[in-house]
């Protein structure tokens, strides 16, 4: 894999001037190696990421939309726990109610009895 021209460019007048040359080197370093892992993951997916700049905006935006589906995800989990939260909150008030109404009547068997404790 090799660095675009317009990298090279940059890079090298960097280079001449002697401004953090080994941070930006670092800099370029890492993003080849992003690069090199975009291009990878691409190619699984069957897209050739060699070809002109649509195609390259296209995996730029196929690789936005993975992200943007996982970010959705983690808040659908977010929202889930939440609402799974709050059930088994109002599952434990019940609970502490049932307590309660055993004590009103110790002698009455509810129907629901056998029905709760089945599940």
């Amino acid at each position: 894999m090799s660095i675009p021209p317009s990298s090279l460019k940059s890079l090298s007048s960097l280079h001449e001037y002697g401004i953090g040359f080994s941070n930006n080197c670092e800099n370029v370093q890492h993003a080849e190696r992003k690069h090199e892992m975009q291009a990878f993951v691409m190619t699984l997916d069957g897209i050739e990421p060699d070809e002109d700049d649509q195609d390259l905006l296209f995996i730029q935006l196929s690789v936005d939309t993975v992200y943007a589906s996982y970010a959705a995800a983690q808040n659908r989990v977010r929202q889930y726990t939440q609402l799974l939260t709050l059930l088994k909150r109002e599952e434990n008030l019940w609970a502490e109610r049932v307590e309660k109404a055993k004590y009103v009547l110790p002698e009455y068997k509810s129907r629901w009895v056998q029905h709760c404790q089945a599940s």
